[in-house]
């Protein structure tokens, strides 16, 4: 069963739902529905492989790269001797 909900949009965005929904004969809601699915599946697998990658590294190693990821989200210059 579905429920309503609301939710504010941009209008650039809106411009976009409407455009997709014309385009491709569907609704609203199958659009946002999807994109919100693929959001998170997409999500979940981005953070799996992360998980695969800390379980190969040592406890100073992980704890180094979170220390680097604090200090500076855009900076990604870090080494691991893996």
């Amino acid at each position: 069963m579905k429920k309503a909900v609301n939710l504010r949009l941009e209008e650039r965005i809106i411009v976009l739902l409407n455009g997709l929904s014309e385009e491709f004969h569907t609704t609203k809601t199958e659009i946002v529905e999807r994109a919100i699915e693929r959001f998170s599946n997409e999500s979940r697998k981005k953070h799996n492989r992360l998980m695969d990658f800390a379980g190969k590294l040592g406890a100073k190693e992980a704890e180094n790269m979170l220390d680097a990821i604090r200090k500076d989200k855009n900076s990604k210059d870090f080494s691991l001797d893996l």
